[in-house]
């Protein structure tokens, strides 16, 4: 009689203890931040931090481009045909970077999740190496060396931002410099725990 009150015992305590357990799971990860912040209180604490740098921070290069090409501009006439051209020599440079006040960042667990917006050209500039002008007759070209270089300037910087292979490698660079800032701001808080995911912010259409 002992031996089965026992046993009843012993089925009621392990079915009380599951009973707990199963309603205390939705509290569990509470209890655990609290008692190991962990990756969490890490989570939350550096993501304040982050926020306050890339407010103050404002913009940030993450490439620079450098090319060197040739333009050129004709003259055409009725009958005659081509009575003047321009051979440009040119160098291209810019700087890419982007808006830190526009990146979205959310904590998200074990991670920060970071929005960032297309890169832009910051600035840049255009400059002529060497000029070939051929005139049949007096003032034959009808566009001076300063309009054809802006012209070209405009072409190239539309180049970089939207043709897919170019716009491709600036993300890649814009990643990597970024998160590399990232990790030098926190560098006096010590390694982070946690993972940087990153996302690009489309633009509307």
């Amino acid at each position: 009689m002992k031996t089965g009150k026992r046993w009843i015992l012993s089925v009621t305590g392990k079915a009380a203890t599951i009973l707990l357990v199963i309603a205390l799971l939705p509290l569990a990860g509470n209890l655990v931040s609290l008692v190991f912040p962990g990756i969490t209180g890490q989570v939350n604490t550096q993501s304040r931090i982050l926020e306050q740098k890339l407010e103050s921070t404002r913009r940030l290069e993450v490439t620079t481009i450098e090319e060197e090409g040739i333009l050129e501009a004709k003259t055409d006439v009725i009958i005659l045909g081509t009575v003047g051209k321009t051979t440009i020599r040119y160098r291209y440079t810019a700087s890419v970077g982007i808006d830190l006040r526009k990146v979205i960042l959310t904590p998200d667990g074990d991670r920060i999740v970071f929005q960032i917006p297309e890169p832009e050209i910051l600035n840049d500039g255009i400059e002529a190496l060497e000029v070939n002008k051929q005139d049949l007759f007096s003032r034959a070209v009808d566009k001076p060396t300063e309009t054809l270089l802006e012209e070209q300037r405009k072409k190239c910087r539309d180049q970089y931002l939207t043709e897919a292979q170019h716009r491709d490698q600036i993300w890649e660079s814009t990643k990597k410099a970024f998160d590399e800032t990232l990790r030098e701001w926190l560098a006096p808080y010590g390694e982070p725990q946690y993972e940087f995911e990153y996302r690009q912010i489309e633009k509307a259409l």
